[in-house]
């Protein structure tokens, strides 16, 4: 009788073991899961800023570019006037030079 209830302790301890340790994996599981979701949110909300900061520096980049090309424009127009301005005046000092040879 001492033997049948030293193994019924024995069994109703391994058990008790194991129910414990099923719970344990069920909440080990449910904390994963959270702790995968959570980190989902996060990978998307960091995604979301990541597209908004590139949207903002494209949007600069294109700015920057428009500013630089009308500058560009600006300096080869003024050039082409400078250029103009010399010809002329080239060609007025040659004529005077003509009018005074002859």
């Amino acid at each position: 009788m001492k033997r049948f209830i030293g193994v019924s302790g024995i069994v109703i301890g391994l058990l008790a073991g194991l129910g414990c340790s099923r719970g344990d994996q069920d909440r080990a599981r449910e904390e994963s899961r959270e702790a995968q979701d959570k980190a989902q949110r996060q990978l998307e909300i960091t995604r979301d800023k990541l597209r908004q900061e590139l949207k903002r520096a494209d949007e600069q980049t294109r700015e920057d570019l428009d500013k630089a090309r009308t500058q560009v424009r600006q300096a080869l127009s003024q050039s082409e006037r400078d250029a103009e301005k010399a010809r002329d005046k080239l060609r007025e000092e040659r004529e005077k030079n003509d009018d005074s040879h002859q």
